[in-house]
């Protein structure tokens, strides 16, 4: 397969995905209810709730490991390792240079998930430390600071936890790639093969989420300090930004004046000004356009903030840009 083919492989898998399903446990809980509601019903099909649990526990560790890879450098350095599996070539650093897709999605798609171990090691990898003693400590932020529930690990036996998911691992093996005589496995097993898969995914969910962003808030008021505290020292580093530009436009209308120029109302320093002001008025009318349909609810101070955090971020790139090139002018 051709480098070509396998970034449009990435691609498509990328849109007949729904991201949610790396968030957490949320798609293997789906599963868990159909399985109870469906499990007695005549045209149920017990292989396919084992497939499709290791299904989304692939998805959902190729996903996170992308977001790792993509996340830092810390991360990105250890996914090294990972490279071994893909051959790097000049139309794969384009579309990696366009976004088409990102190294993390090439790396993520590239290394084998056909069983337990393989999935804690690539975390292991790119976190660089054991994964095990973290999953055996690892809680519900959730029930434990909001709900105010008994703080007790997610996976209360590691042991056992990896003895039935390898055993998932290779029972779906067996479906996917033989024709066995009789059952390989018992219809009752499915119901811990799903409950170990959701505490997995959630108790991983947990790490990552810290690995990557420390203790985030979790109710929606601490949402929107944060967001807003994010914004502003965004909004700090674009008018940190601006001043310099400023020094550098004010030296240049001044050197106009020096070689006996006329400075006016249209001076280049009365364009810069004008040009911000109208940003400014453009980023609230865009936040104020992309959160109408959540005026009134308590989301909308987090949205409005995340857009013009997002906004400003692109200010920002605009703004370091200038500066480069007014340097090597």
């Amino acid at each position: 397969m051709s480098t070509r083919d396998r970034t449009q492989e990435i691609l498509d898998v990328k849109q007949r995905d729904a991201r949610w399903n790396r968030f957490g446990p949320y798609a293997l809980e789906n599963l868990q209810r159909e399985w109870a509601k469906n499990r007695k019903r005549e045209a149920c099909a017990p292989d396919f709730y084992v497939i499709r649990a290791v299904t989304l526990l692939e998805v959902f560790t190729r996903g996170n490991l992308a977001d790792l890879i993509d996340h830092g450098r810390q991360f990105t350095d250890r996914a090294i390792d990972f490279s071994k599996h893909v051959k790097i070539d000049f139309a794969l650093v384009r579309d990696v240079q366009g976004r088409t897709i990102t190294l993390g999605d090439i790396l993520a798609h590239s290394v084998p998930v056909n069983s337990f171990g393989q999935v804690v090691g690539h975390f292991e990898t790119l976190l660089g430390k054991p994964v095990r003693p973290l999953l055996e400590v690892a809680v519900d932020r959730w029930d434990t600071e909001v709900m105010k529930k008994s703080k007790s690990p997610i996976i209360e036996d590691y042991e056992a936890t990896a003895r039935c998911l390898t055993r998932l691992f290779e029972v779906r093996h067996i479906l996917c790639h033989e024709a066995p005589r009789e059952s390989v496995y018992a219809a009752s097993e499915i119901d811990e093969f799903l409950d170990k898969a959701i505490r997995l995914a959630k108790a991983l969910h947990e790490i990552l989420t810290f690995e990557r962003f420390g203790l985030v808030p979790l109710t929606q008021t601490e949402m929107n300090i944060a967001a807003n505290e994010d914004l502003k020292k965004t909004q700090d580093e674009m008018n940190r930004l601006f001043s310099q530009i400023e020094v550098r436009v004010s030296a240049a209308d001044a050197s106009i004046l020096s070689v006996g120029g006329a400075i006016n109302e249209d001076s280049w320093m009365s364009c810069l000004k004008d040009a911000q002001e109208k940003w400014l008025s453009y980023r609230k009318a865009q936040c104020e356009f992309q959160t109408y349909l959540n005026r009134g609810g308590t989301i909308m101070s987090l949205l409005w903030a995340s857009e013009a955090d997002r906004l400003t971020g692109l200010r920002i790139a605009d703004f370091q840009s200038w500066l480069r090139q007014d340097s090597e002018r």
